[in-house]
């Protein structure tokens, strides 16, 4: 039998999940279309996956070099329908397990929250914004997602990539708010931006020669976020 594990990183990460060096998990398909995505190749649902024997083996090895922990990411891990399988495996392996989602599907979010140990969910624009930029219009999906990954407080985070044509003061402020007034209204507890970089592999090429923002520019978008954010950072090299 197969997982639903189409690649997993040679080596073990020390910057996807929070403190600790973690094994970073693929899973393909994806309901956005971001031009600027880093991995296009994962939009196709229909990717060979790796059997259940091969990924215990892999967690097995990673184990044995040190690694306390796993980040399921894609593509979407959401879509697939192991997902909760997926989570049990690597927790049996003795794995703390990080997911990353853009929120699409609430639904096997809300199943899986109490198993994992940390969510970071992706806010791409302002909503208005989403069905231009991400191709995906279902608005009330990622409200409900943002809600339930604020309510994990410090296990939970929001990040941004910045696109310095997309993201002015302006528009974060008004992402900020967004996030702030959904759930139980309190302010989100992590939020973190990171530089958009352009690359020749984009899928759309007008994204491959955008300029990736500066420092000061991304320094300058976090005020706007203070208000709605206990902790806002940036993270990424720039």
């Amino acid at each position: 039998m197969t997982s639903p594990v189409a690649a997993i990183l040679p080596d073990a990460s020390m910057v996807d999940f929070p403190g600790r060096l973690a094994a970073v998990l693929f899973l393909p398909g994806c309901p956005f279309r971001c031009g600027y995505c880093h991995n296009p190749e994962l939009w196709n649902p229909n990717l060979p996956r790796l059997s259940w024997t091969d990924l215990d083996a892999a967690c097995r090895r990673f184990r044995d070099n040190w690694t306390t922990a796993a980040v399921i990411t894609g593509g979407e891990p959401t879509l697939s329908p192991d997902l909760p399988d997926l989570v049990a495996r690597l927790k049996r392996h003795g794995l703390a397990v990080k997911l990353d989602t853009n929120g699409s599907n609430p639904d096997l979010l809300a199943s899986i929250l109490p198993s994992v140990d940390y969510v970071a969910m992706d806010i791409k624009c302002p909503p208005a914004d989403y069905p231009r930029r991400t191709g995906f219009s279902d608005l009330p999906s990622l409200e409900r997602s943002i809600a339930l990954v604020k309510t994990l407080g410090p296990r939970g985070e929001f990040r941004t990539t910045v696109l310095p044509a997309w993201h002015s003061p302006a528009a974060i402020q008004t992402m900020a708010e967004w996030v702030h007034s959904l759930g139980d209204g309190t302010p989100a507890t992590h939020w973190y931006l990171q530089p958009f970089r352009p690359l020749d592999t984009l899928p759309d090429p007008t994204f491959r020669t955008l300029p990736a923002p500066t420092s000061s520019a991304l320094r300058a978008l976090l005020p706007p976020l203070a208000p709605h954010v206990l902790h806002p950072s940036l993270r990424g090299d720039f």
